[in-house]
């Protein structure tokens, strides 16, 4: 999406730099889009090109004119006064809009008057967070006592026998993670992803050939790592020596592993859907008993996805006596490092400061915001519902919902305008517009959090009985949908978020609470405002039904090829022509060339959404009606 936005980094396309690609390709209505002709003409300095993102740069130009640079011209002020608040590495209009929603987290949290069970998890939630008192007083003994554990194993079969265990699952030391998801064919029922070993470093890339953003991360983690290590009572050499073999098993397993480039190829989505069942998986296990692990934690369901088959092969091979030591060592430097944000005040200090030194942040934000987000990340749906009954009204979800309807039924004269797609093609296309959920602001079901009860501090809770009582709600929320039908009615639990988003395997879009007002929406505003604001993001949305991605998914949400074969090859055809187009693009002064694929499939929503609103502008006019361009672009 297209934002003013002011970042520490010159490394990626600049909004004012998207939008003239968007007018060039998008709009023919616009027939020159040369800044430095127009420039020319009104008789001035052509307008420098520069990345208007980065702090300061447009003061060093006088205004442009909207021909010369639309997108620094309308935030000319806003980008020439906008600063990076303490523990930010960006600021723009998402972000300013989230400032906002959670200072009306922080109001609820903080607000004693309200009444009911919802309230009292987020209150005393948040109070156990910052109560460093009782952190400091608990010190680091708990987190021993987990890496004391793996250290105690001396054998493959005890290894084994961890993994089994009721620790494993209370700390989730592993080598190997699950969790529910959709069966791609079969998205009414859910399924239970078997997905790869975690990396430190995120992308197994990293482990081919270090970035210098790799190196940044590395020094970060294995810092905190470090820091830990040496809280728990191993000396300095003692943990180094953990990181370095915890490190080597990493690049041992990372070759078997999908890049982060991988996964976002439309191609990744078919290689990653491999349906197991336990016994075939137990065939594929091997050295390392996978389908026993799950088995032994009552994880036994006929829909299982193997999403990185290769890894599990890698991993069988890895899983020896002689590979012991550094199996452990990876437990326990996950343990340890994993631990540094919820014990004591000085840890968490030291995870601030390197975190900071990664991010080129010198100041840390103020704990009661990390607070907030940690509530908010544990319970997402209680403190969703309190914000919910003090910001969202029943007229803007009606509002939205229309103007999501309004975008859906032109997207339909859209699919009719494309020439190169055929009938039966074309057919399918409107099938599964026409079958898209809107979910507007929040859901009206919501999750039971009854049966979670987390006391005050004054009452023995303490934040790590809390995360034990949480660690335990989502193993009994995880067991009660295995093998069981998805609840349509049940979607995303956090609704605070600035964000909006498209679920391929549901087929539904989502404009949730936390857009819905700032810059993106307000009941008061201009029906061009709505359009140029929620209008473009809901347009956006929608439009990633037909990427290169969202494109594979039928009507019901499964993975199922609903094209005519050379209707997908001019698609794809098309789709590779705008990657082209993009990774030919110079984004930056010392000439580092864009990455188009990783960006493809937000291009192509950006470009229709923007098409989506101006088809409508001009049905508008056609019965009659007047629309101010001006105003729809400026917002």
């Amino acid at each position: 999406m297209l934002r003013k936005s002011v970042r520490k980094s010159g490394r990626s396309l600049s909004p004012s730099v998207a939008l003239f690609l968007l007018l060039c390709l998008a709009l023919p209505l616009f027939a020159g889009c040369g800044g430095g002709q127009a420039a020319e003409a009104a008789g001035r300095a052509e307008w420098p090109w520069m990345d208007s993102n980065l702090p300061g740069r447009v003061a060093e130009a006088p205004r442009p004119s909207p021909q010369e640079d639309f997108y620094a011209a309308q935030n000319y002020d806003w980008l020439a006064g906008a600063k990076l608040k303490p523990g930010w590495s960006r600021n723009s209009t998402f972000n300013e809009l989230q400032d906002e929603v959670d200072a009306s987290l922080r109001a609820i949290l903080t607000d004693g008057s309200i009444e009911g069970h919802d309230a009292e998890l987020v209150r005393n939630l948040y109070a156990l967070w910052l109560d460093w008192d009782a952190r400091n007083a608990a010190g680091v003994g708990e987190v021993k006592k987990q890496t004391d554990e793996v250290e105690r194993i001396a054998t493959i079969d005890g290894l084994t026998a961890y993994f089994k265990s009721a620790e494993r699952r209370r700390h989730g030391g592993a080598i190997a993670n699950f969790g529910l998801g959709y069966d791609d064919k079969d998205t009414s029922r859910y399924n239970v992803e078997l997905s790869a070993t975690s990396l430190m470093l995120g992308d197994s890339a990293e482990y081919r050939a270090l970035t210098a953003d790799g190196a940044r991360t590395k020094k970060m983690q294995e810092g905190a790592a470090l820091y830990m290590l040496k809280r728990l009572g191993y000396t300095e050499g003692g943990a180094r020596e953990i990181l370095a073999r915890a490190f080597a098993f990493e690049k041992a397993i990372a070759g078997s592993m999908m890049t982060y480039a991988e996964k976002r190829s439309p191609d990744a989505i078919g290689k990653m859907y491999n349906p197991v069942v336990l016994e075939g998986l137990r065939e594929m296990s091997g050295a390392f008993p996978l389908a026993d692990i799950l088995a032994s934690h009552d994880v036994r369901s006929d829909l299982m996805n193997l999403q990185e088959p290769a890894w599990l092969e890698r991993l069988n091979a890895l899983y020896t006596e002689e590979n012991l030591e550094g199996i452990k060592a990876y437990l326990i430097r996950n343990i340890a490092s994993g631990a540094i944000g919820r014990v004591d005040e000085a840890a968490w200090r030291e995870y601030q400061r390197l975190a900071n030194e990664r991010s080129g942040i010198a100041e840390s934000r103020p704990d009661e915001e990390i607070a907030a987000d940690f509530v908010r990340s544990h319970l997402p749906g209680p403190l969703s519902r309190l914000y919910v009954a003090r910001n969202v009204s029943g007229e803007t979800r009606r509002d939205v919902a229309g103007i999501i309807a309004e975008v859906i039924e032109y997207y339909r004269t859209m699919l009719g305008e494309e020439e190169w797609m055929s009938e039966a093609t074309r057919a399918k296309a409107i099938e599964k517009l026409d079958a898209i959920t809107p979910r507007v602001a929040f859901p009206d079901k919501w999750m039971d959090y009854s049966g979670l009860d987390i006391g005050p501090g004054a009452g023995g809770e303490t934040l790590s009985s809390a995360l034990d009582k949480l660690g335990e709600f989502g193993w009994e929320l995880f067991y009660s949908r295995l093998n069981t039908k998805v609840d349509r009615e049940m979607w995303i639990e956090d609704v605070t978020r600035v964000n909006a988003y498209y679920s391929p395997s549901q087929n539904e879009i989502m404009i949730i609470a936390g857009i819905l007002s700032g810059d993106f929406y307000a009941p008061d505003m201009s029906r061009e405002e709505k359009l140029g604001g929620i209008g473009f993001v809901i347009g956006h949305e929608i439009s990633h039904a037909f990427d290169t991605r969202g494109a594979q998914y039928d009507s019901n949400g499964a993975l199922n090829n609903w094209w005519a074969p050379e209707d997908y090859r001019t698609f794809q055809a098309r789709a590779d022509r705008l990657i082209r187009y993009l990774s030919g693009m110079t984004v930056t002064e010392d000439g580092q060339k864009y990455g188009g694929a990783l960006v493809q499939t937000e291009t192509i929503a950006d470009m229709a959404g923007v098409r989506a609103m101006l088809g409508i502008a001009a049905k508008i006019e056609a019965g009659g009606g007047s629309f101010d361009y001006d105003k729809f672009f400026r917002a």
